[in-house]
């Protein structure tokens, strides 16, 4: 009777065991599913939010730095250069074009009885005619020659030169001087041997970056 007993209380203290571990079984289930699903939910917001670039500096804030770092070395900071504006072009005098422009094919010149290119116009004028500034610009250049008689080149914008011949010797303007549209330069002279069946007149040309232009297409 006493075996039979101990045999019950055996089994009844082995099910109460089993009962636990059960429940501690199902326990760490519901606790792993549940700490899976906050990892996986975590790790899904963390994939949704946005990554974030690197800011890249504006230009002005470039350019800030680039000058404190100069400063810091004891360079000067750069200073953008000013462009230069498109001139634009006005007649040097008023007078009909005896001879005209041409690089592409020769014309007849009278005084050299021949066919040639030219890189200018011959404008009619009287001796003494003022000779005015095409444009604003700064005198580069006076000189003479056979050819042309006194020259005075003068530099505008964009790399552009007004050349004006057949003056008297005195000038009125010097090299380095800065002239504006419309002031006079010169006088009219005796045209030189090279052109002397035109009569008086003035020798003008036009160039931009060393390439002859065609007065015609620019004077106003």
């Amino acid at each position: 009777m006493k075996k039979n007993e101990e045999k019950k209380a055996r089994r009844v203290q082995t099910a109460a065991i089993c009962c636990c571990l059960c429940l501690l079984a199902v326990g760490a289930g519901v606790t792993y599913r549940a700490f899976d699903q906050s990892h996986l939910k975590q790790t899904e917001e963390e994939a949704a939010q946005p990554v974030t670039a690197a800011k890249t500096p504006t230009i002005e804030v470039a350019a800030m730095e680039r000058d404190k770092q100069s400063r810091d070395a004891g360079e000067q900071p750069e200073v953008e250069k000013p462009r230069e504006s498109k001139p634009t072009f006005a007649y040097p005098l008023q007078g009909e074009v005896l001879l005209p422009y041409s690089v592409d094919h020769a014309i007849y010149d009278p005084t050299l009885d021949q066919y040639r290119t030219n890189a200018s116009i011959s404008l009619a004028a009287k001796q003494g005619d003022t000779v005015k500034a095409a444009a604003d610009g700064t005198v580069q250049e006076i000189s003479a020659d056979a050819e042309s008689g006194m020259m005075v080149v003068i530099a505008h914008g964009e790399n552009w030169l007004t050349t004006y011949g057949q003056l008297e010797e005195t000038v009125k303007v010097k090299k380095g001087d800065t002239v504006t549209q419309g002031q006079a330069i010169g006088t009219v002279a005796a045209p030189t041997k090279y052109g002397s069946a035109l009569g008086t007149h003035l020798e003008f040309a036009m160039e931009q970056n060393g390439a002859p232009q065609d007065p015609a297409k620019y004077l106003k």
